[in-house]
């Protein structure tokens, strides 16, 4: 493995933490960008062994003249949960990846790593976003080698409580009386989080492999209802009092029927998925109650 200095967006959210840690871990040196405003909580303990600069304030483009800087991984997104507005998810999504890209070129960096959403790009300003910035690196591809990661639904403890399974387990562990769902028919793709993890190393470390402007879908390879992936969730967790009200609510506008990874591509490069859903679940729960992690 050859040591890299990495440039690392959106180190301060789970996926971008995790990585943060791992990386420094297998010693490579990782710079970080991130706001004055962001949370330290999730690398407290790994913050004193990177640099770091704030996007928010000015001339934080001068870490391409402090570091020969040899990759770009940006992982950082705004989804639009908090309700802010178009303007704001395109800011995040679309126009500061496209100021970090045109500087990355500027300055000789030879690869870009893009976090991309696996979802039609027309379901909303999210995707359409993502979609906008990954065709201008498909434009930009002989400028710099880049590759667009494809992400399924992951998750893991430690993710914000928002997100589908974290909040499925939250409610499940704390015994609450009853959680309404839709009627979950729809089938997506789950992948734990530490199969995330290796799957960006291995493209970090296969990279003269991989066609410049390529996506690469990053999951399990495997679909569940999410019906199916609650009752596991309450079958693993123990509980056996909450009440799963499913047809309490309606299917969101235009939801995708089914939503799988063909994970052929990121197999050819040496990757294997480690964790099936119910060892990821199971996993997750462990580290819960082992207090590694708070919901």
């Amino acid at each position: 493995m050859i040591k890299k200095t990495i440039l690392l967006t959106g180190a301060t959210g789970f996926l971008g933490s995790e990585l943060l840690k791992y990386w420094l871990q297998k010693g490579h040196q990782v710079i970080i960008l991130k706001r004055t405003t962001s949370s330290l909580k999730r690398v407290d303990k790994v913050i004193n062994r990177c640099k770091y600069y704030d996007v928010d304030l000015p001339e934080w483009e001068k870490v391409f003249d402090n570091y020969q800087i040899d990759i770009v991984v940006h992982v950082a997104a705004n989804y639009g949960k908090n309700g802010e507005n178009t303007s704001k998810i395109v800011e995040a999504n679309t126009l500061f990846p496209l100021k970090l890209l045109d500087f990355a070129i500027r300055n000789g960096v030879k690869e870009f790593i893009n976090t991309g959403s696996s979802l039609p790009r027309d379901i909303n300003a999210y995707a359409l976003s993502k979609a906008h910035f990954h065709d201008w690196l498909v434009f930009r591809k002989n400028e710099i080698r880049n590759v667009n990661l494809a992400l399924e639904y992951f998750y893991g403890a430690g993710d914000d409580n928002w997100k589908f399974i974290s909040m499925v387990i939250r409610k499940l562990l704390n015994n609450e009386q009853s959680i309404d769902f839709s009627q979950g028919s729809q089938k997506r793709d789950f992948i734990y989080i530490s199969d995330v993890i290796s799957a960006f190393d291995t493209v970090l470390n296969n990279f003269n492999y991989i066609e410049s402007g390529q996506t690469i879908p990053v999951g399990s390879g495997e679909s569940y209802t999410l019906r199916s992936v609650v009752e596991l969730c309450k079958l693993i967790s123990g509980n056996l009092s909450t009440i799963l009200n499913f047809g309490a609510l309606p299917n969101r506008p235009g939801e995708v029927p089914e939503l799988l990874a063909d994970t052929s591509q990121l197999e050819k490069l040496g990757w294997k998925k480690k964790y099936s859903l119910k060892e990821g679940i199971s996993e997750f729960i462990k580290n819960i109650n082992k207090n590694k992690y708070t919901l």
